[in-house]
């Protein structure tokens, strides 16, 4: 038996693996039978196969042979049937995206049948944008004739983005066909929270218990839409997660089932409703469901291991028909956000999903040095359950091995990062250094030592752009305007004001939905006594509507509300600021549907906090970010940090087999992002109000000894000296 660095037999497992071995079987089972469909390039059979398929598209202008690796090229050329590629960290994935759109419309593809899924509308642009340079850029002058524009333009009529807006599009597009009015207006996370209270506080539900308080919105939110994206009852899901509160399970039902009347009754949708309403339709509306089988032949997933249960439906719904050709792309290893909902058996199951479908295997790695995959492949292997996969590289220089350093503390920690980048600045920028945490709070210790160093850094995550609340506040004058019926903007809105509390609004709202949206009772003497701004407020609106341009209606909103910030926020300065983006925004929209559409499903990205030496190069900074918010990126050096058990993982996952197994693929993920150096820290000990924890992360110590360097601390020097084997 290969030793490890740490005696591993402390370390407490799992109490409901019994319970769930049923479903571990099916997925096994299903993994298995997709695994034995695998289409190998370094088969012999598979290599004859792509020279004939290759040879036999003389047309061709790309040389894909030549531009892609083997696997690559089998997964970029196999346009028929159902595929799963199982895409390893680092393979290539968004390339072979790439190279497969190109090649469906060099065969002939209509762009309008190609759909393609993506979780970032920048994802879905990339791969786009480098088909168009692959299609032209390419080329000679002399191949770069008059037939080849054509096939480049026409990446613009690929349709294509994220779920959600694709959605959004087929409910519009679709309104008359469907029955829904088209004028919808869409709840963000945080208007969602709002209508929720907004709901129970006007309906007069059973009095409350004093033994327990009723739940927050937020709180009442992320059950609603766990519930919906999972699944799951709302009962079960309270009695199984959020105990504390099972004693107002009927009160919570009955406010979901009012959640949803509202919406419909205001033309509201939230970020779930978009999705499961189309797959509403799908389900019992055969004309809508044919349409979109015969508009959409080739479809294509990204991320497949992120979807949840409604984007699932979704797709199987449109790809019924065995003519329609669908490669959904993905890495079970890095199946991280269930507590978004996303569902990581979608992945697992696609061979029972589809009985015929054929596996690809992109396991070439262009990110890490070798020495950094073997730990990756080590830290994969302790996955339970999984498609069996070795990464491996063909770089001449193996490394260096990760480095595993237990310091005495949190100060100690962040003092031994910071000396790290000092040490490696000579051979890198700011920016070539990553620090990944389990939690944002883990990085305070860091940031105070970068501070203190003058180390430039970057923060992600924290509050988002239109989260914030005089963002919120302008988008609700934008969205009055176009859904009349958003009575979640207009209470935002109206309280607002100085003598209108929630009792008026609501009264008011009423009042104008009753007079078939017109501004008109703004103007009432009953309403108009309790504030002098309502007048205002209505003269400013009426201007609005009568406005030719988005910028033009930005420009007014801001005109009256800015004097309003002002009385409400000492930092009114800092904050308008943010209106320049809305306002930069507003001219690459020539609608307010677009741009509320736009905002709402793909905002800004935000980076929170910044400091030190802003004067100096403004992108040479280092990242400091969550694991979760690392998805997807890389740099040379990453350092992940706070690896003692309970923390990571988290100590809530310990009693659960399916959420460890999902903190195990967190650590994957955050490993997986180092291209050059990986320096694993952990404090001799971690204590909070959640207990006292001092072992280091079972996801080091469960590995060989030969896969990480360990740099100690005098504590762990002093217990190897001794005749005790356990390292802490």
């Amino acid at each position: 038996m290969t030793p490890t660095i740490f005696d591993t037999h402390r370390y407490h497992y799992p109490q409901n693996f019994m319970e769930i071995k049923p479903k571990l079987a099916r997925l096994e089972k299903a993994i298995k039978k997709l695994e034995a469909n695998l289409i190998d390039a370094d088969d012999a059979a598979n290599v004859a196969l792509l020279k004939k398929r290759l040879n036999s598209d003389l047309g061709l202008k790309v040389d894909y042979a030549s531009e892609l690796n083997p696997d690559q090229l089998l997964a970029a050329t196999t346009i028929d049937g159902k595929v799963l590629v199982i895409a390893g960290a680092g393979s290539g994935k968004t390339k072979t995206l790439t190279y497969r759109t190109s090649y469906l419309l060099e065969n002939g593809v209509p762009p309008k049948q190609i759909l393609l899924l993506t979780f970032t509308r920048k994802a879905a642009n990339e791969i786009k944008s480098r088909a168009k340079t692959l299609l032209t850029n390419t080329l000679s002058d002399e191949q770069l004739s008059e037939d080849v524009l054509p096939t480049s333009k026409a990446l613009n009529d690929i349709t294509s983005g994220t779920f959600h807006s694709f959605c959004n599009r087929l409910l519009r597009q679709y309104s008359g066909l469907l029955g829904i009015n088209p004028r919808f207006t869409i709840l963000d996370t945080g208007d969602a929270e709002d209508a929720i209270d907004l709901i129970y506080k006007e309906k007069k539900y059973p009095a409350q218990t004093k033994k327990q308080a009723f739940p927050r919105k937020k709180t009442l939110q992320n059950i609603f839409s766990t519930s919906r994206n999972r699944r799951i009852p709302i009962r079960n899901l309270i009695e199984d997660n959020y105990p504390d509160i099972a004693i107002h399970i009927p009160i919570i039902e009955q406010l979901a089932v009012d959640f949803h009347e509202y919406k419909r009754a205001n033309h509201l949708y939230d970020f779930d409703d978009i999705i499961s309403q189309v797959v509403r339709h799908l389900k019992s509306n055969d004309k809508f469901r044919q349409l979109l089988q015969e508009n959409y032949r080739y479809i294509m997933v990204d991320e497949y291991q992120d979807t949840n249960i409604p984007q699932k439906q979704l797709i199987d719904l449109i790809c019924a028909p065995a003519s329609v050709s669908l490669m959904v792309v993905g890495d079970d290893n890095q199946s991280i956000y269930a507590f978004r909902g996303a569902n990581y058996e979608n992945i697992l199951l696609f061979g029972e999903t589809y009985p015929e479908a054929n596996l690809i295997k992109l396991e070439q790695n262009y990110r890490s040095t070798p020495a950094v995959l073997n730990y990756i492949n080590a830290l994969s292997a302790q996955i339970t359950l999984g498609y069996q996969k070795q990464l491996y590289s063909n770089a001449s220089i193996t490394g260096n091995k990760p480095t595993f350093s237990r310091l005495s503390d949190e100060t100690k920690e962040a003092k031994y990062i910071a000396d790290k980048i000092i040490e490696h600045k000579t051979d890198y920028d700011y920016n070539d250094f990553s620090v990944l945490c389990r939690t944002s709070f883990q990085s305070n210790y860091v940031q105070l030592e970068f501070m203190e160093r003058h180390i430039p850094f970057i923060v992600v995550g924290g509050i988002k752009f239109v989260e914030r609340r005089h963002v919120k506040d302008v988008l609700a004058f934008i969205k009055i305007l176009y859904n009349p019926n958003d009575t979640i903007a207009w209470h935002r809105i109206l309280t607002l004001f100085q003598g209108v509390g929630a009792v008026t609004a609501t009264r008011l709202t009423q009042a104008i939905n009753a007079d078939n949206n017109s501004f008109e009772p703004l103007l009432l003497p009953k309403f108009s006594k309790k504030s002098p701004q309502l007048e205002s407020l209505h003269t400013t609106l009426t201007k609005a509507q009568q406005a030719e341009s988005v910028e033009t209606i930005i420009e007014l909103i801001l005109g009256f509300y800015i004097p309003i910030l002002k009385t409400i926020e000492e930092n009114w300065r800092e904050r308008s600021e943010d209106f320049r983006v809305l306002k930069n925004l507003a001219t690459e929209h020539s609608s307010l549907d677009d741009f509320l559409e736009n905002l709402a499903l793909d905002p800004p990205n935000d980076s929170v906090a910044t400091t030190s030496q802003p004067d100096e190069n403004a992108n040479d900074k280092v990242t400091i970010s969550t694991i979760h918010s690392a998805k997807g990126l890389e740099w040379p050096v990453v350092f992940v940090n706070s690896l003692v058990d309970g923390i990571t993982p988290h100590h809530r996952s310990l009693d659960d087999f399916e959420e460890l197994e999902e903190e195990r693929k967190l650590f994957y993920v955050a490993c997986s992002r180092a291209k050059s150096r990986l320096y694993l820290t952990a404090p001799d000990y971690f204590a909070s109000y959640s207990g006292y924890f001092d072992k280091p992360s079972r996801f080091i110590a469960e590995l060989s000894a030969d896969e990480v360097e360990v740099k100690s601390s005098k504590k762990l020097l002093e217990t190897l000296a001794s005749d005790d084997p356990v390292w802490w």
